[in-house]
């Protein structure tokens, strides 16, 4: 195709008048004819806008698109590694954006120079300023999510590592984009947050992990499954509440730990193993001891936290899980001790 073609092609292909392409090039609608018409071809140094506003390289402008490749691509890496050697940091920049004026749509080479203005700090408003145009046209026109993330990753420290206010908190907005699989928003929430907010989120974000980890693994469980496959899931189940509590009063947390030590102990029993149950049974009471001593209580925290807001005793739920061990008949040797911390558990005080 010859170039006056193409020129028309590549505007019409984005919704574009001859008036509105001028006036974002800086030139005048009659010019842009004449380049259509193929009286006039547009001056070199109008390339890398052209390019940008069209969406496509130079070369492809041209037709010349296989030429680009492994050529270009070598002598650039050359260039690069001669501008490193001689910590020319300013010339690796300088040479990162010329190179995406000539390819705009390579959205791979967005990430590699944010990358870089994050690795050398270079956190000036002009640069930054740069960068935010570069992520404002990959959010219109990119459609690789995972590029996508990344740029939002990366300008969000970039944006944090700022000394200007209002780029500063630009970060914010950056860190709302980020997708929550992977934890990637809680992970990289410390660039938005004070450090005491941060470390209460995260903690308040382990606890809901480990809820929804527990929650999961009971889904494995299959009522064909033989007892001693119920122990092993039930076992990795509780093991998750073990690992937060660490041996201390759990509030709400304690209810479903409670099941599963209940759940563990009723089909140990169906294996023969009554000893191991009687100690999943005696954890039950341990467990219920905590609730049943205040002071226990106001000295135990989730996660060593001295200032964890504890949640509240879910007490109906866990008078239930007693009275349903009582009925189960594989646990009746375990009645007496079940009924006992019961009757305790009933006298306790509304919290």
């Amino acid at each position: 195709m010859i170039l006056k073609d193409k020129l028309k092609k590549l505007r019409t292909e984005r919704g574009l008048t001859q008036e509105e392409t001028a006036e974002k090039l800086g030139v005048s609608s009659q010019t842009v004819s004449k380049w259509e018409r193929g009286l006039r071809a547009p001056d070199i140094e109008l390339l890398p806008k052209i390019a940008i506003l069209y969406r496509c390289s130079i070369d492809s402008i041209f037709d010349m698109e296989s030429s680009w490749n492994t050529e270009h691509e070598n002598e650039f890496k050359k260039k690069m590694a001669e501008l490193y050697e001689k910590r020319d940091f300013e010339g690796v920049w300088n040479a990162w954006i010329t190179e995406i004026e000539l390819k705009p749509d390579d959205f791979g080479k967005y990430t590699a120079v944010m990358d870089f203005a994050l690795k050398f700090k270079m956190f000036d408003d002009n640069r930054i300023k740069r960068l935010l145009l570069l992520s404002d046209y990959a959010k219109n026109y990119c459609r690789d999510d995972d590029i996508r993330n990344e740029i939002h990753r990366l300008m969000l420290q970039i944006c944090a590592g700022s000394e200007n206010p209002k780029i500063k908190e630009m970060a914010k907005e950056f860190h709302s984009k980020l997708p929550s699989y992977r934890h990637s928003r809680e992970v990289y929430a410390k660039f938005v947050m004070d450090d005491k907010a941060y470390r209460e989120q995260t903690k308040e974000n382990i606890l809901y992990m480990t809820d929804v980890a527990e929650c999961a693994v009971r889904q494995l469980l299959k009522p064909e499954m033989t007892p001693a496959e119920k122990v092993f899931y039930y076992k990795k189940a509780a093991a998750l509440y073990e690992t937060v509590l660490d041996g201390k009063y759990g509030g709400v947390y304690d209810v479903p730990l409670i099941f599963d030590y209940g759940n563990i102990a009723t089909f140990l029993m169906a294996q023969g193993n009554e000893y191991e149950a009687e100690e999943y049974i005696s954890k039950i009471i341990g467990v219920l001891e905590k609730h049943l001593n205040t002071n226990n209580r106001e000295h135990s925290r989730l996660l060593h936290n001295p200032e964890y807001e504890q949640a509240p005793i879910k007490e109906q739920s866990i008078k239930k899980i007693l009275l349903d061990l009582q009925k189960i008949p594989l646990l009746k040797k375990f009645r007496p001790l079940l009924k006992e911390v019961y009757i305790k558990y009933q006298n306790i005080p509304h919290r």
